[in-house]
């Protein structure tokens, strides 16, 4: 038998749709019969049912498998902005302390799985932390924080939180959590868990294969999304806001079927987005209701990019 291969998930209630799709397409990819595959979830709120339910979703795949509850306290973070009143952002930082592992593979909910996360295992993250996928450089990101704070690290990459790979063994000795935490109690974080990230490790991460952390919100990857066969060997990621679970998501989110594909496949499939559920909420902010302006746009750009109906749309590489 080698060496199990440990997924990490963070959650509440509000996400429980996302990571039965998120848990149910790691386990169901996983392909290494000589591999045990344990799904950790970390949640301050989740219930027994829950779990019964999550079971059902992962016994689905007739994979072999082991769940384990891991409770979290958001005392620690309560201090901090939340997200949607949700502080599920920043369990990972705790992750390392909490799960005495070589190696971690932390995902986020919002994603769906085509391949097998024992590839993760192999990674050579050479003497670093962790290993991320960039999402743009420090110059480009949106976390104007960043940009004061590394002012000459503007062309370095700036890395997305959603998919983590963790050398325990380093991040315990370079002590990333206290300095994460430390750093969240100083600044006004704008992107909670991954400022924070970005500021302690700076020229202390992997970078890894786009792949590994595939962002299905931007356009250059869309014509990889109108092919099932194109996506084998990526791990999907639906970065923006709304999500595909949230309010509406059926009608408003780009890539709400490729979600859907999986979510039938489990204990959820019932699950619509204007069910009474902790996900069911109308967006309150500006930012919200901007999100859902973009996601709409996205919708009808992408239905007719992948219908043949739209020959050209901006942010697609001509050719494609």
């Amino acid at each position: 038998m080698s060496e199990p291969t440990n997924i990490v998930f963070c959650a509440d209630r509000r996400v429980l749709p996302g990571l039965h799709v998120a848990a149910y397409s790691v386990v169901a990819n996983h392909q290494d019969s000589n591999s045990l595959i344990f799904v950790h979830i970390f949640s301050d709120d989740l219930t027994p049912d829950d779990v019964v339910l999550l079971n059902e979703t992962l016994h689905g795949t007739g994979r072999k498998y082991l769940l384990e509850m891991h409770a979290i306290a958001t005392r620690d973070f309560s201090k901090f902005p939340s997200m949607s009143g949700s502080w599920g952002a920043y369990f990972r930082l705790l992750v390392p302390q909490m799960l005495p592992v070589e190696r971690i593979i932390y995902l986020d909910v919002d994603t769906v799985c085509h391949l097998d996360v024992h590839d993760f295992m192999g990674l050579d993250l050479g003497n670093h932390p962790a290993g991320f996928v960039a999402e743009a450089t420090i110059g480009h990101t949106a976390d104007t924080l960043l940009n004061e704070l590394l002012p000459n690290n503007h062309l370095k990459p700036c890395l997305n939180s959603g998919v983590m790979v963790v050398n325990r063994k380093l991040w315990m000795e370079k002590r990333v959590t206290e300095k994460c935490m430390d750093f969240l109690h100083s600044k006004p974080v704008l992107y909670h868990d991954q400022s924070a990230l970005n500021y302690v490790l700076s020229d202390d991460w992997q970078l890894l294969d786009t792949r590994l952390n595939f962002i299905c919100n931007w356009r250059k990857n869309w014509p990889f999304l109108r092919d099932e066969t194109q996506l084998k060997g990526k791990l999907i990621h639906f970065l923006d806001n709304p999500k595909p679970w949230d309010f509406l998501g059926e009608w408003v989110h780009p890539q709400y079927q490729l979600w859907r594909s999986v979510l039938v496949k489990t204990a959820m499939k019932s699950f619509r987005s204007w069910h009474s559920t902790p996900s069911r909420k109308l967006p309150k902010t500006r930012d919200a209701w901007t999100g859902y302006k973009k996601a709409m746009k996205d919708r009808l750009l992408f239905t007719g990019y992948s219908r043949g109906w739209l020959k050209r749309v901006k942010g697609i590489p001509q050719g494609d």
